[in-house]
């Protein structure tokens, strides 16, 4: 292997120097490039490796600033090996090394929080950048971490008492000019730390207004390389808003350090989707088929409160952590759909109308404990154990009216009214 190195270190030259006459008569006959400016990074912009136990890389607010994030999952984007599920500019759905967002765990300070999905994962786009600290990226399944952490684990790391002393107030204004719910929208936070008593205490609160778009075309074959069945033009809005509140407090007790930390988030989010769809891919009246309007007006809480005393004993480092996690999701979905192309008279001739409706609600309450003991031999030898005791209850209520569809007479017949929904009854699987 040495030899090769070496023999590749003394052809090298040799070859550079037998090509450097060609590449001087190009360089002649090439034009002159002025720059006006270069710009040479001293040094590279590095994660920083972590002295844990298991391999962390960890991302601080030096790193993420370049990118002005608005958002803890906007920050993520940056992150190398992070991916998402979702298409419409929003970072929902974290996954590492390729594995489904199940086996990804979402921490907040080191404590998981309960996301309203089949999965439980937490939606991290909700809290704002400007709460964390440091974001780290844990690439390896450990004893201390379920198995839902499996490919790894991130954890959002919120600015803690010892980190600010002072305050400050940022607000903002976002313009959408093709908004039909606003076309202005509004950033504004608050963030104070000093000391209070004994110890420090900060509080911060954030107000976000957030509208993601999106423009979709589609054309469908009845075969590869077949005629086109139909073309589908659809357009999916989300409008927003996020409010977060945290708050920390750390003072020494009993020879230790004791911190009381809080997050509350809520999500106000409605979400319209709409279609139209075309016969033959032939986009115009007469060829109009399904017109359909997919709304769904979602409200989400969030809720975590955390208890930790660290205190130096038995030759090594203990801490006692308690926990409480939340979350109370309530969607409601309704979908109505208008067809054109049932009979021999085309749009704007309604031929039938079909109208859904599903609500959403789901609880999660998650309660945790532990006790960990770490020593530190020296040369790098580190030991970790301890117990953890977690307790978690989960109600889902979903439930469905029925179906509403009824045919429309042609014109100048008048088009029946649409009547209201009956009762909403539990879908198959959906109590729980």
């Amino acid at each position: 292997m040495k030899l090769g190195l070496l023999l590749g270190a003394a052809v090298a030259p040799l070859a550079f120097a037998i090509a450097a006459p060609a590449m001087a008569q190009n360089a002649q006959s090439a034009p002159t490039t002025a720059l006006d400016e270069v710009i040479v990074t001293g040094e590279p912009v590095m994660r920083n490796r972590t002295d844990d136990v298991v391999p962390t890389l960890s991302y601080d607010l030096e790193y993420f600033q370049r990118f002005e994030p608005l958002t803890v999952g906007d920050a993520l984007k940056r992150v190398p090996s992070v991916t998402f599920l979702s298409d419409m500019l929003e970072y929902d759905g974290v996954r590492l090394r390729g594995l489904d967002s199940a086996y990804t765990q979402i921490l907040i300070d080191g404590e998981r929080v309960p996301g309203a999905g089949l999965d439980r994962s937490f939606f991290v786009d909700r809290i704002p950048a400007e709460l964390i600290d440091r974001v780290e990226v844990v690439r390896s399944s450990s004893a201390n971490r379920s198995g839902d952490a499996v490919a790894g684990a991130i954890n959002i790391v919120l600015r803690d008492a010892l980190s600010l002393d002072g305050g400050y107030i940022r607000a903002g204004a976002l313009h959408w000019e093709d908004s039909e719910y606003g076309q202005w929208g509004g950033t504004l936070g608050a963030v104070w730390g000093g000391q209070v008593g004994p110890g420090r205490l900060l509080i911060g609160g954030n107000m976000q207004d957030r509208r993601n778009p999106k423009n979709k075309y589609s054309v469908r074959y009845d075969e590869p390389g077949g005629t086109i069945q139909n073309t589908e033009v659809q357009t999916d809005v989300r409008d927003g808003t996020d409010y977060s509140f945290n708050a920390d407090y750390t003072v020494d007790v009993g020879g230790g350090e004791l911190r009381l930390s809080g997050l509350f988030v809520r999500t106000d989010r409605y979400q319209d989707e709409d279609s139209l769809e075309y016969e033959d891919g032939i986009e115009d009246n007469a060829h109009l088929a399904v017109v359909n309007d997919n709304d769904l007006d979602i409200l989400t809480d969030n809720l975590s409160l955390n208890a930790r005393y660290r205190r130096e004993m038995f030759g090594g480092e203990t801490t006692f952590k308690l926990g409480y996690a939340s979350i109370d999701d309530d969607q409601y979905e309704f979908e109505g759909e208008s067809e054109y192309l049932r009979d021999a008279v085309s749009f704007p001739d309604e031929d039938r109308y079909t109208l859904d409706a599903t609500d959403s609600q789901i609880q999660d309450e998650e309660f945790s404990a532990a006790i960990e003991h770490k020593i530190d031999f020296g040369n790098d030898l580190e030991l970790e154990f301890g117990l953890q005791w977690n307790d978690k209850t989960r109600d889902t209520n979903i439930t469905e009216a029925p179906r509403i569809r009824f045919n429309v007479p042609n014109a100048p017949a008048p088009r029946p009214a649409v009547p209201a929904f009956g009762a909403f009854t539990p879908v198959l699987g959906g109590l729980g």
